[in-house]
């Protein structure tokens, strides 16, 4: 049997489907499993032991500018796979997918995607943890029902990026820090900067805690210039880090693993600090999204959202769509939460 896994991005999101891989290969031992993904995103699905292959297609495939490519994509699988999983919530991309001649299984958000898929999962609620939702495309597929207690996602960290962090905290002499990340709406699919902490608050955070901790910025290569105007607003090089683009997936969630706690917004290095199993040295911030949605519901983490009664949950379930003009995190007051 071969199973094509769909999902654009990102990093989190991606994160948050490999239990609904994993349990198939269980379920399936022999099957082949391959996953399509953005270029992006496909750095977290390296190693993984569940999955034969990563199919990386270009970003820009993954919009209305790169349709055709989609399609001619598409096109070339035909017949090629006995069940795919479209783990996107577009209808567009469930359209295209029908002529592939295998089953389909995904989410329904327009109820035009009812009559698009072979069997489909309602996604119209935020409340519910999102990797409870792939798990529930296992339990209608037909494959067998899935496990919701099994929800640990999937993340290779090579020893080789093991050595290379601790190597680097030696060259530091650092041997205990705290970790900030600012960021969310930030990525190659989109660039709003809604879920990130606004400035002042960003750094008064990082004024208080650099009277009495090492601080580590750590992001990607999209949070390098807002983090470059962090350490030039602060003035100072004493005890601030800036990591941001400078380490992999794998390596940033092994330094996480050592901190003394993790300060972020909702993000994929949210989800690398469950990965590395430091929930209860975690404080998540959150804005425009319902935490129920993106944060285990037996996680120990401090969960900050002082937002709830301004909440619109189109922007969780249609993307940009609603809430974007509201200012979140007014009411945050840092001296409370550190």
């Amino acid at each position: 049997m071969r199973i094509l896994f769909i999902k654009r991005g990102a990093i989190g999101d991606v994160l948050m489907t490999t239990p609904l891989v994993r349990q198939i290969k269980q379920l399936y031992p022999e099957a082949q499993l391959d996953y399509c993904v953005s270029k992006s995103c496909q750095v977290v699905l390296r190693d993984n032991i569940y999955i034969r292959s990563v199919i990386a297609l270009d970003d820009s495939d993954f919009s209305i500018k790169g349709l055709f490519k989609f399609i001619k994509f598409v096109y070339s699988i035909k017949k090629q796979y006995d069940y795919v999983f479209i783990l996107g919530k577009s209808w567009l991309v469930n359209l295209v997918f029908k002529v592939i001649q295998s089953k389909l299984i995904g989410f329904s958000r327009e109820k035009i995607s009812m009559y698009l898929l072979d069997k489909y999962v309602l996604y119209n609620d935020v409340t519910k943890y999102q990797v409870l939702y792939y798990l529930d495309l296992l339990s209608i597929s037909g494959l067998g029902m899935a496990n919701y207690n099994n929800v640990a996602m999937d993340l290779v960290i090579p020893d080789t990026d093991k050595k290379i962090v601790k190597d680097l905290l030696n060259s530091l002499a650092i041997k205990q820090f705290v970790v900030v990340t600012n960021s969310g709406g930030n990525n190659a699919f989109e660039h709003n900067g809604i879920r990130m902490l606004p400035q002042n608050k960003i750094m008064a955070l990082l004024k208080h805690l650099l009277q009495t901790n090492t601080v580590i910025l750590l992001g990607s290569g999209v949070d390098i210039d807002n983090y470059n105007q962090y350490v030039k607003t602060l003035n100072t090089t004493i005890g601030l880090i800036n990591l941001a683009g400078k380490l992999k997936i794998s390596q940033s969630t092994y330094l996480l693993s050592l901190a003394q706690h993790f300060y972020v917004t909702d993000c994929g290095a949210m989800h690398l600090g469950f990965i590395a199993g430091i929930d209860s040295k975690m404080t998540c911030f959150f804005g425009p999204t319902n935490p129920q949605h993106i944060v285990p519901a037996n996680t120990k983490c401090k969960v900050i959202w002082d937002d709830a009664d301004i909440f619109n949950e189109k922007y969780q379930l249609y993307g940009n769509i609603g809430g974007v003009g509201t200012k979140y995190f007014q009411r945050l007051e840092i001296n409370e939460v550190v």
